[in-house]
């Protein structure tokens, strides 16, 4: 009897060809598409795209699924709705997290919270064996500290570990992961091979319930009163340097889009969103050695690992020398400008295995 597998389909190249894999693998294969987020409601997109064709559109396209599993991957698949938990898990927490002045990351929580969760929990109920979803990921063993998790994709620039690195490890082991030893291009290839009509499948870059990477925008459009009155502009020193609407939505390290002028490219340090203040600083400011996290997750924190430990603040970063103090701090071996509060630090071992993670705690935590 074959074994069956439920795939995570979203109407884009990577999870149609997980899928495909998976059938010529011998699977008797199910999708699903876990419908996420309405057009109608405060986590949807803006009127511009809406009014997109839906093979335009950049994330979860229903109508597109529908056509590959009748036409191309001959499969059955069921609609999952979880609209209301993402609007009030992922959408209403990330708004939250702006407005106290961290920065939040909505897609690790996504796959966390919802959509790895959901595959997960119907699959159970409907006694199937396997989930899989088109993740670039490694299913990997640690032999040398006994450990099933993932691991970064051969494709390092299209690696998404740092996305699933907040699924706890017995979850994990129920997912495949049929891309990790693919690359982007490899995909591309075996699609066009297949004719699946690569040219209209749209790939989602960034949050999916943002229509652009205007955060600032999407915040003030949600709550309108979080961003009433000016906001004063200070360098390190407490000095004026401007004004702006509103310092919701700007995030450490920020560059670009603050609204103020100066002689010297000044990047945010932090935003108090109390005092409606954003201070600024120069590049080496808003460098780090040290830093701590809190709700941590994974065997990091439950058992003695041996070899080195790295850590990444960012997917597309490379993973950098850290190590463990005690008590959830930990030390760079090199000053990094990627340590934001509210992000994910996830932690990898000298397999480049995730070993654990945890959210970025604000600096006036850490004394």
């Amino acid at each position: 009897m074959k074994s069956r597998v439920l795939v995570g389909l979203s109407g884009g190249i990577d999870s149609t060809v997980a899928a495909l894999l998976l059938k010529e693998a011998g699977f008797d294969v199910y999708g699903a598409i876990v419908e996420i987020w309405s057009e109608n409601s405060s986590g949807g997109r803006s009127g511009e795209e809406r009014e997109k064709p839906w093979f335009e559109r950049a994330c979860c396209h229903l109508p597109m699924v529908k056509f590959l599993c009748e036409e191309y991957l001959h499969i059955p698949y069921v609609q999952i709705d979880q609209k209301q938990n993402f609007q009030e898990k992922i959408v209403d927490v990330f708004r939250e997290g702006y407005h106290n002045g961290v920065t939040p990351n909505p897609c690790t929580d996504c796959n966390a919270e919802i959509k790895i969760k959901t595959l997960i929990d119907w699959a159970e109920q409907q006694k199937i064996s396997y989930v899989a979803t088109g993740h670039y990921a490694r299913n990997h063993y640690s032999i040398q500290n006994r450990l099933w998790g993932i691991a970064q994709a051969l494709d390092r620039k299209k690696d998404q570990s740092y996305f699933l690195s907040r699924v706890p490890e017995h979850v994990l082991r129920k997912v495949l992961f049929p891309l990790g030893h693919w690359t982007k291009d490899k995909v591309r290839e075996f699609a066009r091979s297949k004719k699946i009509p690569v040219e209209e499948m749209v790939e989602n870059m960034e949050a999916c319930f943002l229509s652009a990477k205007n955060v600032t925008s999407f915040l003030k459009r949600e709550e309108e009163v979080h961003s009433s009155g000016n906001w004063k502009v200070t360098d390190m020193k407490g000095e004026k340097i401007g004004e702006i609407p509103t310092g919701i939505g700007l995030t450490k390290g920020q560059r670009k889009g603050i609204g103020v002028a100066n002689a010297e490219r000044m990047y945010v340090k932090k935003v108090d969103v109390r005092n409606k203040v954003v201070i600024m600083g120069s590049k080496k400011d808003i460098l780090d050695r040290h830093f701590r996290i809190r709700d941590p997750l994974g065997p990091l924190f439950q058992k003695k690992i041996k070899g080195n430990l790295y850590v990444k603040f960012r997917s597309v970063m490379e993973a950098v020398p850290c190590i463990e103090k005690g008590n959830l701090r930990f030390e760079l071996l090199n000053e990094n400008d990627g340590v934001t509060p509210g992000q994910i630090a996830a932690f990898y071992d000298d397999e480049q295995m995730v070993l654990g993670s945890g959210i970025l705690e604000p600096e006036e935590e850490m004394s």
